[in-house]
């Protein structure tokens, strides 16, 4: 911005016998005086609207624990630690090179995802306790990103239970589903959003509903054939890592909390602590934690070897060749879990992982454990 040099052109036209009528000293003043008011405020407007080439954040988050000190933002190609000061404020700016989704963690517990633009001039607040419910956007970029915690809100509303909507009719569910899709694509068409975001949510709303329809077949047979009261499948004289064998009718008169898994499977390996956790908890109440190990019989050491590594409790068995249980339970992908009442029937034949300690808490609970 120069003012300087645009003031001195407007002298110059003022000045200037080709541009200029014969005017009173009086008169020429006041044309001169209104004409560089007119550019100061052109300057002004012209600031206004000047974007940056950065990224400008700001705010304050509630709610923040003690060691709670710093903000890290991190994409495919960025990554950034801002503090946060003891009253929980933080300011910074961001030299990204393009607009991208973002993960901005406050603590271990606590992420959200904005879409960050250059030119952004964001102001961020929420209560870290609760950020699901208070987090919102203020300045440029507030339109796409305050649309993303509403998409985020709806999503996780419609896929809360997933079981429900599987056991539907197909002319249900695909009604459900597509019910879904035009209410998401509604909300989708906001003036003023960022293009980028628009193209991307679009394909993955595209993709959702795929993903959704594509497995409905599969999950809809699961829930039929193992619906909640029909007698479980059952496994016989798996070998028991603390010696001997051991079958699913060994544990009648008591609910069983079965982990299919296997040693190469990391996302069953990141459930261990949590599940370790669980048998903890529930260690005097009427519950067996099975785990059936998958490892083909290359791995049986390997098996015995990471129970030990990992101390791992509850029965530990190996299914060795015999994948009958799979098989009869129609799985395709571990980790995976299933719940099964004192009786040996089917409570979960597709259980809440771990790791979800809200939802194991609330089948526990529903069993009376």
């Amino acid at each position: 911005m120069k003012r300087a040099s645009k003031a001195l052109t407007v002298k110059k036209i003022i000045n200037s016998k080709h541009n200029m009528l014969p005017l009173k000293k009086s008169a020429f003043k006041h044309i001169q005086g209104f004409l560089i008011i007119i550019v100061f405020l052109f300057s002004i407007v012209s600031c206004e609207n000047e974007i940056n080439d950065y990224v400008s954040i700001s705010g304050h988050f509630d709610g923040l624990e003690t060691n709670d000190t710093l903000i890290n933002i991190n994409s495919r190609k960025y990554s950034k630690a801002i503090k946060i000061d003891s009253k929980g404020n933080f300011k910074d700016t961001l030299h990204i090179k393009e607009g991208d989704y973002y993960s901005i963690t406050l603590n271990k517990k606590t992420r959200f995802s904005p879409f960050l633009n250059i030119g952004d001039n964001l102001t961020i607040t929420g209560d870290a306790s609760d950020l699901n419910n208070t987090l919102h956007f203020k300045g440029r970029g507030e339109i796409t990103n305050n649309y993303l915690i509403t998409r985020a809100k709806e999503v996780a509303l419609f896929t809360a239970d997933l079981s429900s909507l599987y056991a539907l009719d197909s002319i249900y569910f695909n009604a459900n589903v597509d019910g879904f899709s035009k209410k998401m694509t509604a909300l989708l068409a906001v003036k003023k959003m960022d293009s980028t975001v628009i193209i991307r949510e679009e394909n993955g709303l595209k993709g959702f509903v795929m993903g959704l329809k594509t497995r409905y077949k599969r999950e809809h047979s699961l829930l039929v054939a193992f619906a909640k009261g029909t007698v479980s499948p059952k496994f016989r004289d798996f070998e028991n890592f603390n010696g001997g064998t051991t079958s699913l009718d060994d544990l009648l008169g008591k609910y069983v909390y079965i982990d299919v898994w296997a040693t190469w499977c990391r996302p069953c390996l990141r459930e261990i602590p949590a599940l370790k956790k669980l048998e903890e908890t529930y260690r005097d109440k009427n519950i067996e934690f099975v785990s059936i190990s998958t490892d083909k019989p290359d791995k049986h050491e390997a098996w015995k070897n990471m129970i030990r590594a990992k101390d791992m409790s509850g029965i530990q068995l190996y299914a060795g060749k015999d994948n009958s249980f799979s098989k009869e339970y129609l799985i395709s992908s571990i980790p995976r879990f299933i719940f099964i009442d004192p009786e040996g029937n089917i409570v979960s034949a597709n259980a809440p992982r771990p790791s979800n300690a809200v939802e194991i808490k609330k089948m526990f609970d529903k069993a009376g454990l």
